[in-house]
């Protein structure tokens, strides 16, 4: 059995265009390939596989894949080996349109969950963009998202408890443009009702978690920055169901679930 790294699409806001890991086994027998994709990541993936019309007449494809924690789905792509160019480097892109999201859709996300607003007790911070922005708030993936503006090196907390599932802190670059989408550090952190919330624009090597860490409410998790795709340090605040797709919420002591941009909002709680 041979063990290849393949690079695949997870959408998440604001940077549905990262790249992420996922492992893929190959196996040969009876004249054919077969490729098994295995989920490396703490939260669920969802995997939606479509041959391409150059590639559809000889190969099989399995749909859809809902995969846990270290789930294989298996014999997700069988190829004629014969139409493998180059057995040792086997790029699935190159016979299929591969998607994949966090999250299962099958969780019951508590729609009345109040958050902590996401930095330290008595802290206020202005309001720079909120639900429905114009700037960048425009897309399913970020359109129930906050942007708080933080300074560089001011401490993030975590806004509910759960699960650390992803970290990337190893950029320093960021620009105004939607280039710069895959620069943006970042924390991701799942809840146990299955939400995702995301921690974005995060100092270079300003993550104070590791993936696999349980955080409690209001700990630090991180210190905010400037990269990605941004004009101005800040952070990005948003929360996930399964699909990529962002999902209003509330903050505790506030009235309304939209922060109105241009207001200051100190955490009380």
């Amino acid at each position: 059995m041979k063990f290849l790294i393949f690079v695949i699409v997870l959408i998440w806001p604001l940077s549905h265009l990262n790249a992420q890991t996922i492992k893929i086994n190959t196996r040969f027998e009876n004249d054919s390939v077969y490729l098994d994709f295995v989920n490396p990541f703490i939260a669920p993936i969802e995997i939606n596989l479509t041959p391409l019309d150059s590639t559809k007449n000889f190969i099989k494809v399995k749909p859809y894949a809902l995969l846990k924690q270290s789930g294989t789905f298996t014999n997700a792509l069988v190829i004629p080996q014969s139409k493998v160019k180059d057995t040792s480097s086997i790029i699935s892109t190159d016979y299929v349109t591969f998607k994949g999201s966090f999250g299962n859709p099958n969780s019951i996300v508590d729609s009345e969950y109040r958050y902590s607003l996401p930095y330290s007790k008595g802290k206020r911070y202005k309001i720079v963009q909120s639900f429905g922005g114009k700037f960048s708030h425009n897309r399913p993936q970020s359109r129930y998202a906050i942007d708080f503006n933080t300074k560089i090196g001011d401490t993030i907390t975590a806004s509910r408890s759960g699960t650390v599932f992803y970290v990337k802190e190893d950029s320093n670059e960021y620009c105004r443009t939607r280039k710069c989408v895959d620069k943006g550090n970042k924390v991701l952190i799942l809840h146990n009702d299955g939400s995702m919330a995301h921690y974005v624009h995060l100092k270079q090597n300003g993550a104070l978690v590791a993936t696999g860490d349980k955080v409690e409410e209001g700990q630090a998790i991180a210190l905010s920055g400037m990269t990605g795709f941004t004009t101005t340090p800040h952070l990005h605040f948003v929360l996930f169901k399964a699909g990529g797709i962002s999902i209003p919420f509330k903050f505790k002591g506030q009235k309304t679930n939209k922060l109105k941009q241009g207001k200051y909002y100190r955490r009380k709680h």
